[in-house]
């Protein structure tokens, strides 16, 4: 198939039935159209929102394209409320709904259904692929394969890591290495293994090609078979088969002998030269025993093995990364399973397996086919083949499947990208079209890109993916681009400069990082130049940094440019995040996110406490050592700082720290840059937190970005910058990669000649390739590899191109492109992939208008294409920019953090309590040096300590309370011990309960008589649990209410007024609610005509019994800031009552909390019990706070 010429969407009358493919080139409005189809299919088809499926690629992108349809449906809206349409608008929306709506009663029907679909947009299936196939599974479990454990996303890089750590310590701490591969692989560690497996996450469906080391070595074992070895000597000696005697074939076979004889690999490979090419190799054979040594078989077995010996180093540690890939493949969905997670790339494998495999029904095809009947899929040039798979299941022969995409800007296959899936899928199109209007620049700029596009044979290498010349909207003309008030008609600047230059002092540049560097200095000087002249201007004001954009290729070119824009005044942001991802600080605050993400592992706590951040000292770990419950206070911490990042973000938990640890920390040699990036690292994180997958997401995202380090990946450099004032005014520095979909007034290509490799030369060692069916393989090392590898490098140009053609395409103004003049390119094309894109852009319209290829032709290309022109080689040596007085010079800032999350959404009462805690003990340094000795450790004699309770002491923690509330929840009546032995297993067994202080069963013995003990202790009033009957209580008692700006100062103070003032902390002042307040309280039960709060606490309090009673107790609650827990759980109470139940008031029918300390239920009269009778006054004055005076449903 070969690209054609596609009609221009009219998207008032393209049919809504089918396959339609829709090719979106940079700046035609593809957004735009996506939100008029979106109405079409609401008003024309009558469809729901819900029913309408609407995918792309990013969290991020889909979050605008929910605004943008949004914004789309509120134009509508407002068209229609206004009554007055116009059939002949300029607005195309405008005369649509004309056209639709010729009277009244279609107006009012048109408005009802957008008014009802912008109500409804937020349950609109509007997300990522990723996230449309976690629905399928989460809706469709059965159908799906989904299993019911409620499986987790989770950062395959993690998990690929580890299993690439497990291959490597199992491979070559296990026995003897082969010399060559420890030679290869050895030195770059386990590291270096991860890196050269690259991408390999993102193509889970590619066939992995290898083998060639087995048969090299089959080879070559074949050949020092004695009869062979004695085969080929009789060649060596019988002298009447060459032309001449010492002829060079004779001579090489008789090394070849040796080497063989003496097992030498190198000398073998030496040998075998080019005197083996067949045509070499006839010429020297005598005239009388012609064709004897040519077709010989151990003549041709050498040949067939020169190439391959050639690529001994490739195949061995292709060998090793074959071995490496698979045993990953298979290793990581094992270890996701056991852990009820999923990776992404498991997420698309189990549905599209589901829908498409060997055991594929038409089940879930049709449910899903009859929920969402209608698909919109944005972005469609970066599907991968499992992803057009499954909705080719879903939509074919039915339904309307509508794909946007544009080949051209298919950048990311290391990323999983597929354009060989676009490719199949405009076969398969019903109906093409193409956007053919640009939006974004100005008649000029699109202009000469036309020109210029239409002389290089299509521009992309690909005879299905070509240039469709796009018709100007004239909007970026509104506001033009002027020298000396005369709008700028050659827009697009080329920069050529020859790889004979030279440097300031006459020595000719030769090294390609030379040329580099040159090529930077003349961006920069250029950009300055630029703005120093008055003359310049954008919309009547004068250019300035905020007007121009650089795009680059990696990281460390971006810091380089950086550098050099600052030494000349330049105002910019962007420096690459190499200087914040790969220092000391970032793997610091991945271990705090560890213990904080796991605040029960002792391990992640002490690693995080041991860091620069908190300053733990050794003193302080010994002493904790000999004081276990000291170290208890510290998981405790980190508790609450976990829900403190849940309930207030990440940002939260830096902001505690800084408070905590600024002075320490300045102290330090680096101090002062240290605050600067834990600061600006914080903002990153925060900036991920909407699209990561929770804590353990963002943890996952920042161990990436930290392992990728500063390596030069083309991820968005932009967002990894520190901070800089006044960003939106100043030069923008980003990699081509993260510009995609973006657009800057003027545009600097400094490197658009550079290809990736610092050296000029491409030689990979693991091939990307598509076979003759189109199925995409990597090649690690086969037999076939060198024919591989011209695949691989054509496809990599390819990419190049449309990479090229992204760059090009982001200006609204003015694009300077540079270009290093390497010289003619062959005439066959075939060394084309050692080559820039622009080189084959330039020759390919030279030859198209029939240039010769010199440096006037340049000018003459130029002059020809019209919209283009020269500049002088370079600009002179130091200029500096001269700033018009409205900025500051360009410098690192400390800026102000933003404000952490506010109390917002849903809020608990751990929440609370949590963050109260994290606050009262922000001061790391003090209350580390001081550990809390309230008890005694329970293995120091104390003469009144219990056995009963020190026999519980090994079973503590969140687990062992999650599991304790289950029994009393699940119990049946009668005793638990050994009565329920199972649910007592169950339940233990459930939360991984173990200890190395008691057997398993000893365990379940234990557990079960203090349960036992507790539901018949006396709380107070002869109150026993197990005399409860079902109808008595509410177990699990669930509430929500909502809050609006509720201060919690201001609850505290209606706690003091009422005599209750320890109920509130005095660190949550600051804080205020705004949302949903929800929570569970363990049990409500009635007793003697009043409804009582109960709920069951596991905290080990100490060894003695006193421990658990009295001021002790007392002094517990307080500490964990328990009465706010009860406090809130009985205004929830009072609103239930309130609500239901005739003649409720608090004075009569409200009880008291009891808060029952499990452990010393029963022991001792009243042990463990704590009550509290609540004023009537205080619950109801609470109650209108929170409510803000109205009434709020509980």
């Amino acid at each position: 198939m070969t690209a054609t010429t596609l009609p221009i969407l009219d998207w008032r009358r393209m049919p809504l039935d089918g396959r339609i493919l829709i090719e979106a080139s940079a700046g035609t409005g593809k957004t735009w159209n996506i939100g008029v189809i979106y109405l079409r299919l609401l008003l024309e088809r009558d469809l729901p929102v819900e029913k309408i499926l609407v995918a792309t690629f990013t969290d991020a992108a889909a979050q605008e394209l929910r605004e943008r349809l949004r914004r789309r449906l509120v134009e509508a809206e407002h068209l229609l409320e206004s009554g007055a349409l116009d059939a002949v608008s300029d607005d195309p929306l405008q005369a649509w709904l004309a056209a639709l709506c010729t009277n009244e009663e279609q107006t009012r029907q048109a408005l009802r259904r957008i008014q009802l679909a912008r109500t409804d947009l937020d349950r609109a299936p509007v997300s990522t692929i990723h996230a449309f196939c976690q629905r399928i599974q989460r809706d469709y479990p059965l159908e799906s394969g989904a299993t019911f454990a409620s499986d987790k996303l989770f950062d395959e890089s993690q998990l690929q890591r580890e299993c690439v750590e497990d291959f490597w310590r199992r491979r070559y701490l296990a026995g003897a290495v082969d010399p060559r591969e420890a030679e290869l692989l050895l030195k770059d560690g386990p590291e270096g293994l991860l890196r050269d497996l690259g991408g390999l996450g993102n193509n889970t469906d590619a066939r992995i090609e290898s083998g060639g080391l087995v048969e090299l070595e089959r080879q070559v074992a074949t050949l020092k078979l004695p009869e062979n070895v004695a085969g080929l000597q009789r060649l060596v000696d019988d002298a009447a088969l060459y032309k001449r005697s010492n002829a060079a074939l004779r001579s090489r076979l008789s090394e070849i002998v040796t080497a063989l004889r003496e097992d030498d690999e190198a000398q073998l490979a030496t040998s075998l030269s080019e005197v083996f090419e067949p045509e070499k190799l006839a010429a020297q054979e005598s005239t009388a025993h012609t064709g004897e040594l040519s077709t010989h078989p151990l003549i041709l077995a050498l040949q067939t093995l020169r190439p391959l010996l050639g690529l001994r180093d490739v195949f061995t540690r292709g060998a090793v990364l074959a071995d490496a890939a698979r045993f990953c493949r298979e290793e990581i969905p094992r270890r996701a399973r056991q852990r009820h997670v999923l990776t992404f790339s498991m997420l698309i494998d189990t549905v599209h397996e589901r829908l498409c495999g060997a055991k594929a029904s038409d089940t879930l095809a049709n449910r899903l086919f009859d929920a969402f009947p209608v698909a919109l899929i944005d972005e469609f040039q970066d599907t991968d083949q499992r992803q057009f798979a499954i909705f080719d299941r879903i939509y074919r022969g039915r339904g309307s499947l509508v794909m946007i995409g544009d080949p051209k800007q298919a950048i990311y296959s290391f990323r999983g990208g597929d354009i060989a899936a676009y490719l199949r899928a405009a076969e398969q199109a019903d109906h093409r079209y193409s956007l053919g209007t640009n939006h974004r620049s100005s008649r000029a700029l699109v202009s000469a890109l036309n020109a210029w596009y239409g002389h290089v044979d299509g521009g992309f290498e690909h005879p299905q993916i070509r240039y469709q010349p796009v018709t100007p909207a004239g909007k970026a003309d509104e506001k033009p681009y002027t020298v000396d008030h005369r709008a700028v008609m050659q827009p697009l600047v080329l920069h050529p400069f020859r790889g004979g230059a030279t440097d300031r002092h006459g020595n000719p540049l030769k090294a390609l990082g030379e040329l580099e560097s040159l090529a930077l200095d003349d961006c920069a000087n250029r950009i300055a130049e630029l703005l120093n002249d008055p003359h310049q201007e954008i919309a009547g004001a004068r250019v300035g940094p905020g007007d121009i954009a650089v795009l680059l290729s990696t990281n460390p070119q971006i810091v380089a440019l950086r550098e050099r824009l600052v030494a000349r005044g330049v105002p910019c942001v962007g420096s690459g995040r190499g200087n914040i991802f790969s220092g000391g600080l970032a793997a610091e605050l991945e271990l705090l996110l560890s213990a904080v993400l796991h605040p029960d592992d002792d391990q992640a706590v002490r690693g995080a406490l041991a860091t620069r951040l908190l300053g733990v000292t050794l003193a302080q770990f010994t002493d904790w050592q000999e004081h276990p419950d000291a170290f208890e206070q510290q998981l405790e911490r980190f508790e609450a700082w976990r829900a403190l990042v849940r309930q207030r973000g990440v940002l939260a938990l830096i902001e505690a720290v800084l408070a905590a640890r600024a002075t320490a920390l300045l102290a330090l040699p680096e101090g002062e840059r240290l605050l600067t990036d834990l600061r600006h690292l914080g903002e990153l994180l925060a900036e991920q937190e909407s699209m990561q997958q929770g804590l353990d997401g963002l943890h996952a995202w920042l161990r990436e970005m930290r392992l990728e380090g500063s390596d030069g990946d083309i991820e968005a450099a932009d967002e990894r910058q520190l901070r800089i004032e006044s960003d939106a005014r100043r030069v923008q520095l980003l990699t081509i990669h993260a510009s995609k979909g973006l657009e800057f007034p003027i545009v600097f290509l400094p490197l658009a000649w550079r290809i990736r490799t610092s050296d000029g030369k491409y030689a990979p060692e693991l091939l990307r390739y598509h076979d003759a069916t189109g199925h995409r393989c990597i090649d690690l090392g086969s037999t076939d590899f060198t024919a591989h590898r011209g695949r691989h490098f054509h496809e990599d140009l390819q990419e190049r191109l449309r990479l090229l053609y992204v760059a090009m395409t982001r200006a609204v103004h003015g694009l300077h492109v540079y270009w290093v003049d390497r010289g003619p390119l062959p005439d066959n094309d075939d060394q084309a992939w050692n080559r820039a894109a622009i080189d084959l852009l330039i020759v390919q319209a030279q030859r198209s208008l029939e240039l010769a290829n010199d440096e006037s032709s340049l000018d003459a290309l130029a002059s020809k294409l019209g919209g283009i022109r020269t500049a002088p080689p370079f600009a002179h040596e130091g200029i500096s920019y001269q700033s018009p007085g409205e900025l500051p010079s360009p410098r690192a800032t400390q800026a102000p953090l933003p404000r952490p999350r506010p109390f917002q959404w849903l809020h608990s009462f751990s929440g609370l309590s949590r963050y109260a805690a994290a606050a009262a003990t922000v001061d790391i340094s003090d209350d580390i040096d001081e550990p809390t000795q309230e008890q005694p450790p329970p293995d120091v004699e104390v003469a009144i300590e219990d056995a009963r309770l020190l026999a519980l002491y090994p079973l503590r923690g969140p687990r062992f309370g999650d599991a304790v509330h289950k029994l009393f929840e699940l119990a049946r009546p009668g005793p638990l011990w050994p009565d329920q032995r199972q649910l007592l297993r169950h339940e233990l067994t459930a939360q991984a309960l173990r200890s190395d202080a008691m057997e398993a069963d000893e365990a379940l013995e234990r557990v079960g008589r203090m349960v036992d003990r507790a539901r018949q202790a006396d709380l107070g009033d002869g109150l026993r649990l197990g005399d409860l009957a079902p109808d008595q209580r509410i177990v699990e008692f669930e509430f929500q209410f909502p809050v609006q700006q509720v201060s919690l100062a201001r609850l505290r103070s209606l706690c003091i007024a009422h005599g209750c003032g320890e109920a509130i902390p005095s660190s949550l002042d600051t804080a205020t609610l705004n949302g949903m307040l929800t929570g569970f309280a363990d049990l409500i039960l009635t007793w003697e005509g009043r409804f009582h709060v109960l709920d069951y606490k596991t905290n080990w309090l100490g060894p003695r019994l006193d421990d658990y009673r009295g001021t002790a107790l007392d002094a517990a609650m307080v500490e964990h800031h328990y009465p706010l827990q009860a406090l809130i759980y009985t205004v929830a109470l009072h609103r239930y009552l309130r609500q239901r139940m005739d003649g409720y008031t608090a004075e009569c029918h409200l009880g008291d909390s009891r808060y029952l300390f499990v452990r010393a239920l029963g022991l001792d009269a009243g042990l463990g019990v704590w009550r509290k009778q609540w004023p009537p006054g205080l619950v109801e004055a609470l109650d209108d706070a929170f409510a803000g005076m109205q009434e709020a449903a509980a």
